[in-house]
């Protein structure tokens, strides 16, 4: 008899559970119905929370972060019976298309999107909630919000903003290693790599047991070439050399990079298909074909192939090693959030609805719902990461310096797709380092 997954699981479950509820409601007497109408008045009466909330959110409606959404949202006006939350799924668009609305006059009161993508396009439309995470709620015990939520998220939210907490962070991830971890276990690798050299180390064993040491593409081609130039150089110097191609025939940290990740395309320890591997083709061959030993990628990499994912299929992470002659190590690294902005135009009242709304989105059950239900990383310091996401969870909370997704060498939007192009060729054997480094500089 085939195992149940934990995901199909959850869907048995969630099903189970929304039949259970219907069949209370169907069954429910007119008595019990007049006690629930009484008490949901009685709740009415004694709330000072009202308002109608205009969510904006990057989500798209079918996605399981929108429906955790939608059923918080639910949760918590029965709670609160005077507020309504009304959302509007942009998907990933949300970024470019909320300034715009408020402009025209549109109503939104809550916005959601990568909290860089905040900084960047909204700083400008949203207001300063620096108070309330000094605050205690129903959900925190007594404690302060911000004690109760991943510190480095919190840090992160008041490095953007000069100190200031003008967006609330939510659903964090971070970009690492991933690997098949029984497939490594099988080569003899049964310790993460902590330096270059047993970097290297695992790659010969990964191939001489038959099978591919590391995969990419074209999303995440960057990768291999960014981590390491960043450990080498330093996150300030790489920002510097990805605005400034005529220092990159001079660096020797460029140089060095160049050479290392040539070493690995003439060792044969990358995918002889990357060259041409369109995202998301890598991911899917990591975990259909079981061949591949490791992917620098997100943590929301194990949701994206959940469906394709074979249930033994043994998730591990670990944080991009240290190089020869670096200047940063494993504690620097890529990891962001999602975060919700309240609209510097809303009253008094809707700001407080809106933001307790989301202190019950991130401390609540429902914060441990995107992860029962999207595989997502809580905010809640006492909530339960994915089994999935385990080693990916001591990465995290390991790292204590800040690198851009997918580090600084793509910092540049004018850069940013002549580097990539020059990192596919590289590390698919069919430029030497020398080469990458005048390709990749043609900016």
């Amino acid at each position: 008899m085939n195992k149940i997954s934990r995901r199909n699981f959850l869907k048995v479950a969630g099903a189970g559970a929304a039949a259970m509820g219907l069949a209370a409601c169907g069954g429910s007497s007119s008595s019990s119905s007049s006690v629930a109408a009484s008490s949901t008045a009685a709740n009415a009466a004694a709330d000072t929370l009202s308002g109608t909330i205009e969510y904006w959110s990057s989500w798209s409606e079918t996605e399981n972060q929108a429906l955790v959404l939608k059923q918080a949202a639910d949760a918590f006006t029965q709670l609160h019976p005077n507020v309504k939350i009304n959302f509007t799924f942009n998907g990933r668009d949300n970024r470019n298309l909320v300034v715009s609305a408020i402009e025209a006059g549109t109503q939104i009161d809550l916005m959601d999107a990568n909290i860089d993508n905040v900084q960047k396009l909204w700083s400008e439309n949203i207001k300063d909630l620096s108070s309330y995470i000094d605050k205690t709620y129903d959900t925190t015990n007594g404690k302060a919000y911000k004690d109760v939520v991943i510190p480095s998220m919190i840090s992160l939210a008041g490095s953007l903003f000069d100190g200031k907490t003008m967006c609330i962070p939510y659903i964090p991830q971070a970009f690492m290693i991933f690997c098949n971890k029984g497939l490594l276990e099988e080569c003899g690798v049964t310790e993460y790599p902590q330096t270059w050299e047993e970097l290297m180390d695992a790659c010969e064993k990964v191939k001489a047991a038959g099978h591919i040491p590391v995969t990419t593409d074209s999303n995440y081609c960057t990768s291999w070439v960014g981590y390491y130039m960043s450990r080498r150089l330093g996150n300030d110097r790489v920002m510097e050399l990805a605005k400034d191609s005529s220092q990159w025939a001079s660096e020797q940290g460029i140089k060095d990079t160049a050479e290392a990740i040539a070493y690995m395309a003439a060792k044969g320890y990358f995918d002889p298909n990357i060259e041409s591997n369109v995202y998301p083709a890598a991911q899917q061959d990591m975990v259909i074909s079981e061949n591949v030993a490791m992917y620098i990628n997100g943590t929301w990499l194990p949701n994206e192939v959940a469906e394709t994912t074979p249930d033994d299929f043994k998730w591990g992470a670990f944080a991009f090693p240290e190089v020869p002659n670096g200047v940063e190590g494993t504690e620097c690294g890529c990891y962001s959030t999602y975060a919700i902005a309240v609209n510097k135009d809303c009253d008094d009242a809707a700001t407080q609805a809106a933001v307790e709304f989301i202190v019950y989105l991130t401390t609540s059950e429902w914060d441990q719902e995107f992860t029962n239900q999207a595989n997502a990383i809580p905010m809640n310091v006492d909530h339960v990461w994915p089994e999935n996401l385990a080693d990916a969870q001591v990465v995290l909370n390991s790292y204590t310096s800040r690198y851009p997704s997918q580090t600084a060498i793509i910092t540049n939007s004018d850069s940013k797709q002549i580097i990539a192009d020059a990192c596919l060729k590289l590390m698919g054997g069919s430029i030497s380092a020398d080469e990458f480094i005048k390709m990749a500089s043609a900016f």
